[in-house]
C-alpha cells in the first residue's frame, strides 16, 4: 500500500463510522454543504473527518461531493472483526501509524513504553497537542488490533507480524 502522508486527526473511530453510515443512508454522492447541514459538527471538524476518511480509503471527495468507496462499503457490510482487519490495513498506510509500525518492527520485542511513544511523537510529529496524537494512536491502534496497550504497565506492543510492514 502506498504511503499517504496524511496525519490522522480524528480521535475516535465512532465519528468515522457515523459518517460512513450517513453516506450509506443517503445512497448517493452528497454535497459537503448538505452533509454539513445534517451533521452537528463544526465545519473544520467535518473537513478533518472527511480528509481522514479519504486518507483511509473509505470515501471519495470529488468537487465538493462525498461518496463511499468500495472499501467504505466493504467496511460497512463487514462484522466487527472484518472492520478491524480492514482498518488495520488502511492505518498502515497513513501517519502516524506507518512510521510507528516501521519503528516498532525494528525493535527486538516490538514493544515500547508510553514514555517512548511520547518521545516518538515529539520527535516525528511535533505539535501543540502531542497528547491528541497519543490518543489517536491508542484509540485507533486498539480498535484495529494493531497494538495492545497495557495502561497499568504503560506498555504498547505491536500486533502485526514483521512481514506486515
Amino acid at each position: 500500500m502506498p504511503l499517504n502522508m496524511h496525519l490522522i486527526e480524528t480521535r475516535g473511530t465512532g465519528d468515522i463510522v457515523g459518517l460512513l453510515e450517513i453516506l450509506e443512508d443517503m445512497g448517493k454522492p452528497v454535497d459537503i454543504a448538505r452533509l454539513d447541514d445534517s451533521l452537528d459538527e463544526e465545519r473544520a471538524t467535518l473537513m478533518n473527518l472527511l480528509q481522514d476518511a479519504q486518507a483511509l480509503g473509505l470515501v471519495h471527495l470529488i468537487r465538493g461531493d462525498v461518496s463511499l468507496t468500495d472499501t467504505g462499503k466493504k467496511f460497512l457490510s463487514s462484522d466487527i472483526d472484518g472492520r478491524r482487519k480492514l482498518i488495520q490495513v488502511q492505518l498502515a498506510g497513513v501517519e502516524p501509524f506507518n512510521s510507528l509500525i516501521s519503528y516498532m518492527n525494528k525493535l527486538e520485542n516490538r514493544e515500547i513504553t508510553t514514555e517512548d511513544l511520547e518521545t516518538f511523537i515529539e520527535d516525528n510529529f511535533p505539535s501543540d497537542d502531542n497528547e491528541s496524537t497519543f490518543g489517536i494512536i491508542i484509540n485507533w491502534g486498539r480498535y484495529a488490533k494493531l497494538i495492545e496497550y497495557d495502561s497499568d504497565a504503560e506498555i504498547i506492543k505491536l500486533n502485526l507480524s514483521p512481514t506486515s510492514e
